[in-house]
């Protein structure tokens, strides 16, 4: 589909992201850099021989805690129309944000039925398919947003257990617990994982039914280290067969053959994240990227090609502290 059938068109109460760029750049406290026309990084970064410091683009402060954010999908500076992100904060409602303007664009109440309070979803992802939209995770939830509906509520409501006394974990019934990420493949896939320590899977571009449950209870390889305490990313290869689970208080990710056996393939152990935190990890081609505790980033090759536990191949030391994400 042509990018121009979705590309952004929201119109707040605020003003369009364009007049807001307008207006921002003649304040006098502007979140807009004065050159670069968008591009943050020095143009001597990498031919200086010291640590430049980069500075950020723009700040919002928010009067609650972050729970989750996301950017849209053909998110660029030198677009203003397509800068926006989504971001969930705790007892309010979803914001939509743009580093060109000082205001909220819009927003999004997610509120529950039986006590009328604002939930706030641990995961958020826009959609591949319609950019305009964008899901949604909480507790046994599911909700699809449209970013041009500023002030409603979700478009979809999708449980993802039959309901709330269920005691199924997964299986046939769903999966149960606070959805805590998502991730959708190149063949419309969503993935949706829980800090129950499940995945469920989602055709449609996720608003299709259910195909598959993924479980993490029973050990396929009978080790300790292969346990975790909840799914904070998943990961698909870029062919859509191989998905990468990342768990927190873990050592290492799952590797499941999605499109092929249907089971968990490999365990690459060592990325030293027994943390409840959250630590990034990435898929770049055939290559799995973490990061660790420890500050250091250790890389898997040949994702798919390896079963079993499985080592890094390599690693190197980014700095002194938590490698939080990795891009």
């Amino acid at each position: 589909m042509a990018d121009s059938q979705y590309k952004p068109r929201l119109v707040a109460s605020t003003g369009n992201v364009e007049r807001k760029e307008k207006e921002t750049k003649k304040s006098s406290n502007s979140a807009l850099p004065p050159s670069n026309d968008g591009d943050t990084t020095p143009p001597d970064l990498l031919s200086c021989t010291s640590p430049r410091p980069l500075n950020p683009y723009s700040i919002h402060h928010t009067p609650e805690p972050v729970y989750a954010t996301a950017l849209h999908p053909s998110y660029s500076l030198q677009d203003p129309g397509s800068s926006l992100y989504a971001t969930s904060l705790r007892a309010l409602p979803i914001r939509l944000i743009s580093p060109f303007s000082p205001s909220i664009l819009a927003s999004y109440p997610l509120i529950s039925p039986t006590t009328e309070e604002f939930i706030a979803p641990h995961s958020l992802l826009f959609s591949s398919y319609n950019p305009n939209t964008f899901f949604a995770g909480s507790s046994n939830l599911i909700s699809l947003f449209d970013i041009n509906r500023n002030g409603e509520g979700p478009l979809e409501r999708m449980p993802t257990i039959p309901n709330k006394r269920s005691k199924v974990v997964g299986g046939v019934g769903g999966i149960k617990g606070i959805v805590s990420a998502f991730g959708m493949s190149s063949e419309g896939i969503l993935a949706a994982g829980t800090f129950s320590r499940s995945v469920g899977l989602y055709d449609g571009y996720g608003r299709g039914g259910s195909v598959g449950v993924l479980e993490f209870r029973d050990e396929t390889f009978n080790r300790d280290e292969a346990s975790g305490t909840g799914i904070t990313q998943v990961l698909w290869s870029g062919d859509g067969r191989y998905l990468g689970v990342v768990e927190r208080c873990s050592d290492g990710i799952n590797v499941w053959d999605i499109r092929g056996t249907g089971n968990r393939l490999a365990w690459l152990r060592g990325r030293n994240a027994k943390t409840n935190q959250r630590l990034g990890a990435e898929l770049f081609g055939g290559e799995v990227w973490a990061g660790g505790v420890d500050g250091k980033v250790r890389l898997w090759e040949g994702l798919g090609l390896k079963e079993g536990i499985v080592d890094p191949d390599w690693e190197f030391e980014a700095h002194d502290g938590e490698v939080s994400r990795l891009a």
